[in-house]
């Protein structure tokens, strides 16, 4: 058996980790991929294991992370294999697996820019999962490939950590094959070096001498061709061919000084003191400040009045900038794009806004600031103090409130038919009659005043020895008056009209 085939026999061994479905995207993966296409940068930073089982009632598209996640595997290879289709490669180990694990779920993770990390898309293989023992059964780390979509997302990068256990044979040959094929490797290098199919020491030794007659000047004498830097450094020459760039110290020799000055100082051989007598010439409005080039003075040809000052510059035309990040907060300039994305982001937050609060609709806070500022959008006005919300309607007592009507009061004093059935303690003075009546003689008739008025009547006859004989009649008459005083209460004030209450600025929406 060949390498190949050893290779696709491990291989096939590595890749088998169970039945997984198709790689679904998250409506979080879709909102990823819009953004990339926006200018930010989507970036896959690992895959999640775990050993959650997807219920009847769930809804993957909605998943923001895997449902138990157990194992976490970083991104060894990834390859766009384009239209719209992505793989990666990770490595699995149970080298970190404390317990074992059925393996039934994956997620791509990935983030927007230096934003959170989100599920990008998940695949389950449900009651078809693979075992992970944990780490106590070693096993053979197992290679992974899986396919995604990221459709026509831009700006995609991806974490690539490799293996922390060994490359793989794939590895090696890959790595192999790519250094064997590299134009800079080896005999390939050389032979383009050297123009040869066949080099030898004495043949590279001879390139290497006609090389250095073309490149470097002998010990003693030669021709030097091009400019000559001697920026902080003095040369002595005779003659210069070409420019002398940088600040020549001295020049004692004529035809140098002569390059170095104009007619105005044709003996001075400080350039530095040419270049101070020459002044600036002034082009219309602005100042050009004039330099030499071989000895020639000349203004700058750059108009300085067309440049724009470091403070406060009044820009003209269609002046550009960078387009900022949508959530960037920060002292830049904010372009039509960055605007553009902005309303992208947040108009439907504000629609939203505005349907949870209408016109007509209420807003409470204990801070004072108007809803139109807060939220952008309508016109507010504040409910009059002291008045609290009831909701209108026919109530269960029989009263109707309508919408927008007023009433109540904060105190109130009762009326007489108001007061609740009550009683009253009161005195009186007290009457007494004392007295004895005595023997009463047969015969007469007796009356008595007081409380009770008493009259005696004999209706019977004497038998004598001052005794009657027959029908007495006793008259009891109570009639009486007293004279009853009742105390007053009270101090005839307003009572308290609210419940416990906390106070709070009330706004309505009026348009």
């Amino acid at each position: 058996m060949n390498s190949l085939q050893n290779r696709s026999t491990l291989l096939d061994k590595q890749y088998d980790t169970g039945q997984f479905s198709a790689c679904i995207v998250t409506n979080i993966g879709k909102e990823m991929i819009a953004k990339s296409q926006n200018g930010q940068t989507l970036t896959f930073t690992r895959v999640a294991l775990g050993d959650g089982l997807i219920d009847d009632d769930d809804d993957i598209l909605s998943f923001t992370k895997v449902k138990n996640e157990r194992l976490s595997a970083n991104i060894a290879k990834w390859v766009d294999k384009q239209n719209g289709q992505f793989q990666i490669q990770f490595r699995v180990s149970n080298q970190e697996v404390e317990i074992g694990f059925w393996q039934r779920e994956i997620g791509i993770m990935a983030k927007i820019d230096g934003g959170e990390e989100q599920l990008y898309a998940y695949a389950t293989s449900g009651n078809g999962a693979d075992f992970l023992y944990d780490k106590t059964t070693p096993i053979d780390e197992r290679i992974v490939n899986i396919d995604f979509v990221i459709g026509n997302a831009e700006n995609v990068q991806v974490i690539v950590n490799g293996s922390i256990i060994y490359a793989t044979i794939e590895d090696l040959e890959n790595a192999i094959d790519e250094h064997n094929t590299d134009e800079n490797a080896h005999d390939n290098l050389i032979k383009r070096l050297f123009g040869s199919a066949e080099a030898t020491l004495d043949s590279i030794k001879l390139k290497i001498k006609e090389w250095a007659k073309e490149v470097c000047l002998p010990l003693s004498g030669g021709t030097m061709k091009g400019n000559i830097n001697a920026n902080g450094y003095n040369i002595t020459a005779t003659k210069f061919i070409g420019n002398l760039q940088g600040k020549a110290d001295s020049a004692a020799n004529a035809d140098l000084a002569a390059k170095a000055t104009t007619a105005e100082n044709a003996n001075n051989a400080n350039n530095s003191s040419v270049a101070n007598k020459l002044g600036t010439s002034t082009v219309g409005s602005a100042t050009k400040p004039v330099y030499i080039n071989n000895g020639v003075a000349s203004a700058v040809s750059v108009d300085l009045s067309t440049l724009a000052p470091k403070a406060s510059p009044g820009l003209t035309g269609t002046p550009t900038a960078p387009t900022a990040n949508v959530d960037t907060n920060n002292t830049q300039i904010a372009t039509c794009g960055f605007v553009r994305n902005a309303i992208a982001k947040f108009a439907p937050m504000l629609d939203t806004m505005k349907k949870i609060y209408p016109v007509g609709s209420i807003y409470m806070s204990t801070v004072s600031t108007n809803p139109a500022t807060l939220f952008g959008f309508g016109t507010w006005e504040a409910m009059p103090a002291g008045r609290v919300l009831l909701a209108q309607g026919k109530s269960s007592w029989g009263t109707t409130y309508n919408a927008g009507s007023t009433g109540g009061e904060a105190t109130h004093q009762l009326t007489v038919g108001e007061l609740p059935s009550h009683g009253h303690s009161a005195s009186t003075n007290n009457v007494n009659q004392n007295g004895n009546i005595g023997w009463l003689q047969a015969g007469k008739d007796y009356d008595f005043s007081g409380v009770f008025a008493t009259s005696y009547k004999n209706h019977g006859a004497n038998v004598g020895n001052g005794e009657s004989t027959g029908v007495w009649n006793c008259i009891f008459d109570s009639t009486h008056s007293h004279n009853v005083t009742i105390n007053n209460t009270g101090s005839n004030q307003s009572h308290n009209n609210l419940q416990p209450y906390i106070s709070v600025y009330i706004w309505k929406r009026t348009a």
